[in-house]
């Protein structure tokens, strides 16, 4: 009778025991629920070499997602720092083993996405927001599928917000090859062109061309485009046509004021001022090259020189049609002989748009002359011994300031 509670009482303790350890074992098992804090959130602390947390998943679905309703979904910090290394809050690796036939995968090693809003977005204060580097392919490749009239979308934008002056909205630098360039397929009908730079105090209004150009750039406050250099052999500025076409033309608004074509070949459609005497550069028979120098005249005129003889002691002397459409038939024009034999002197008479008489004083010889005849133009150029205008006032200056890249020891280029 005594033995029986005690049987009773070890049975019930024993109960208990394992009831408990039943408990412990599925909280151990349970990841959700063992990393589980005080507050309700999933927090994991280790000092490992490797990852505090690991999820694989071998099926088609995601490894790991992330949503948050009123907040971000995922957040990742680092306070790691090292001179000689870099690290990510966020790091995201595409593993896949690049297709043997040569096209790439579609795959990333971060994604990000949105339907109104911003798929990816890097901020920073002093440092850099956003780095891509490549061994090999893109650093950095942007599209857009913008099918919307009127909407400028971009596959890369950058604006500066700042208020520095010193900023950029895009900037690209190259040790040895290209810093920015910029492809056109001739595909679109609208902002054709490769590149296209702007600058306006408000809004401006840029006028394409027919055929898209490698680049435009409009501006309402400044110039249009500046080019500078600052060596001792190269040029700020140049231009070639590897395809035969012109290699400069020059318009105001839509009409053409300059082209220099491709044999060096220049027309302008307004008036050349020169300072200094203009020089004319002839080859000689001897096969080398001289300066010429042309004359210089009070006025503005046309001339036409020839030769003809007299029949005793008269000729008339037809102007060529040509030339006298360029004469201002209004005005007088002059007549210069000069006999090429004895001759009691020669004069002329007669004088027309088709042609004057010159006769002999006598009229007996038969003799030879040459004639230059000299007349004003039918355009007006300009009054005698005009004021030769000045070259603009306004000077060529600038602020200065001075861009060097930085690289990186994992590669990278960063400017200052």
């Amino acid at each position: 009778m005594s033995t029986a509670p005690k049987r009773v009482f070890s049975r019930w303790t024993i109960g208990i025991a394992c009831g408990v350890l039943a408990a412990a074992g599925a909280i151990a098992l349970s990841p959700a629920v063992a990393g589980k804090a005080p507050g309700g959130d999933l927090a994991i602390m280790c000092n490992n070499s490797t990852e505090c947390a690991l999820r694989t998943n071998a099926g088609t679905g995601l490894a790991y997602k992330g949503i948050g309703t009123q907040n971000s979904g995922i957040v990742g910090q680092t306070t790691a720092f090292k001179t000689t290394s870099s690290f990510f809050g966020v790091q995201g690796s595409d593993l896949a083993t690049p297709n043997p036939s040569g096209t790439p995968f579609n795959n990333a090693g971060v994604l990000g996405e949105t339907s109104t809003g911003i798929g990816v977005w890097g901020k920073a204060g002093p440092g850099t927001a956003m780095v891509a580097n490549a061994n090999g392919g893109d650093g950095l490749f942007g599209t857009t599928q913008s099918n919307v009239s009127g909407i400028a979308s971009a596959g890369v934008f950058g604006e500066d917000v700042g208020t520095s002056s010193q900023a950029f909205g895009v900037l690209g630098f190259s040790g040895t090859g290209i810093g920015v360039q910029a492809d056109q397929f001739e595909r679109g009908r609208f902002l054709n062109a490769a590149f296209l730079g702007l600058t306006f105090s408000s809004g401006i209004t840029t006028e394409f061309p027919a055929a898209p150009p490698g680049g435009l750039f409009n501006s309402d406050i400044g110039e249009g485009v500046v080019a500078e250099a600052q060596g001792h052999t190269a040029e700020a500025l140049a231009a070639a046509n590897f395809g035969g076409g012109p290699l400069f033309r020059a318009y105001a608004a839509s009409t053409e004021k300059l082209d220099l074509d491709n044999a060096g070949n220049m027309v302008i459609a307004g008036t050349l001022t020169q300072n200094g005497t203009p020089h004319d550069a002839m080859q000689t028979s001897g096969g080398n090259r001289v300066v010429m120098y042309g004359a210089m005249q009070a006025v503005a005129t046309v001339e036409d020189v020839g030769e003809a003889q007299l029949s005793a002691g008269q000729a008339y002397v037809h102007i060529d049609a040509r030339f006298a459409g360029t004469m201002d038939l209004t005005r007088s024009y002059l007549v210069f002989l000069t006999p090429q034999g004895d001759t009691p002197g020669l004069y002329v008479t007669q004088k027309s748009a088709a042609g004057f008489t010159v006769r002999e004083h006598g009229a007996r010889s038969n003799v030879v002359f040459d004639y230059r005849i000299v007349a004003a133009p039918y355009v007006s150029q300009g009054a005698r011994l005009a004021t030769a205008p000045s070259m603009l006032t306004h000077a060529f200056t600038r602020s200065v300031t001075t861009h060097k890249p930085t690289v990186l020891s994992n590669g990278t280029m960063v400017r200052h």
